[in-house]
């Protein structure tokens, strides 16, 4: 969490916490440790606090592995992003993905396509997750999260490619 808020967020932008109700605290005092200490505030309720407004919640779209192969095989296949590090992406992809590290996502946003659908993928779908959003913020509509990420997709007997192939 605070990892990948230190590498992803401005520190100089105020910071509303959105957490489980009673560890707002946790939160900023896990983000002070980075030196985010910019927070406005926190979600009183957590996201259930939102439940009655849902106007103001926008939920990524998530797919299986099995639906993902399906798709993939179609005439119009969606776009794969994969975003873990070059390292792991050389270790096993799955073919025909695009790969930008998370922590590159921000400065090489336009390489994402923009039409069509791009689902998102890392190691077990944590990392991923956040690039979905990302992708959303700067404009990418149709975004798609790998539920379990490259884990699931070899736990559903589908191929893999690596440096070697």
């Amino acid at each position: 969490y605070a990892t990948w808020a230190g590498t992803l967020l401005d520190p100089e932008v105020p910071i509303v916490i959105i957490a489980e109700p009673g560890r707002e605290t946790e939160a900023a005092t896990r983000l002070g440790r980075i030196g985010f200490d910019r927070i406005a505030g926190y979600l009183d309720g957590g996201m259930q606090a939102l439940d009655a407004r849902p106007d103001l919640v926008r939920r990524t779209e998530r797919i299986t592995a099995a639906t993902l192969a399906e798709q993939l095989a179609s005439p119009r296949p969606p776009a794969m992003l994969d975003i873990r590090t070059q390292k792991e992406w050389q270790e096993k992809r799955i073919e025909g993905t695009l790969n930008i590290p998370l922590n590159r996502l921000p400065e090489r946003i336009q390489e994402v396509p923009r039409t069509g659908t791009v689902v998102t993928y890392c190691e077990s779908g944590y990392r991923s997750t956040i690039a979905a959003s990302l992708l959303e913020q700067h404009g990418v509509e149709a975004v798609t999260d790998l539920v379990g990420g490259i884990s699931a997709w070899e736990a559903a007997g589908l191929q893999t490619l690596s440096a070697e192939n």
